[in-house]
């Protein structure tokens, strides 16, 4: 009795941090011309770490003096991230693609804006109107490694250096090819 409980126990708790890390969120992504006062909503999208969706798409009012637009978001404690991008990009024969940036536990943190003549075919987004969403996972960088073993001959030495050479080991084809040289123009000299 007392192992089932144990057993369901850990199985529930595996089963929320499944839950947890794919957890369905909605995020308002936003236009916002350098001439606009305030930003215009671009997109709704509904997102887990692994795919996403467009809830609405709005194709933003650019004014003419505008040559730059930045798109982005406001994350829950108030603060704005976002890119710039050209103004030309959100013309309607363009595809547009909506990159959303997530942590390994889902969280969005940055998003990215690509604009292309043709439509792209991408694994694990949703057109809509025109516009891509897609979810590009964080990757970790490179790692050092750090206590690696040095190997030791048995004189002591790690055995990175090779010996240094002679003087003959060296120039051994400069001097043969002297030797040549002075055979050659010397077997003449005789009358």
């Amino acid at each position: 009795m007392r192992l089932q409980l144990i057993f369901s126990l850990v199985l529930t708790f595996i089963c929320s941090l499944a839950l947890a890390a794919d957890q369905e969120r909605n995020v308002d992504i936003f236009a916002w011309p350098l001439s606009a006062s305030k930003p215009q909503t671009l997109a709704k999208v509904s997102f887990t770490a692994h795919n996403a969706s467009i809830k609405s798409f709005n194709s933003p009012s650019i004014p003419g003096t505008d040559d730059i637009v930045r798109v982005g978001f406001y994350h829950p404690s108030g603060s704005w991230s976002g890119i710039a991008t050209a103004a030309s990009n959100f013309a309607t024969e363009k595809s547009k693609k909506l990159q959303l940036h997530v942590k390994g536990n889902g969280e969005l943190y940055q998003v990215g804006f690509k604009a292309g003549d043709e439509t792209p075919k991408t694994k694990g987004s949703k057109a809509k109107e025109n516009l891509l969403v897609e979810v590009v996972k964080i990757k970790p960088g490179p790692v050092p490694q750090l206590n690696k073993p040095v190997v030791v001959n048995e004189d002591g030495t790690t055995g990175d250096k090779e010996p240094e050479k002679t003087f003959l080991q060296k120039y051994w084809w400069a001097i043969g090819l002297f030797l040549l040289l002075q055979v050659v123009i010397g077997g003449g000299g005789k009358e």
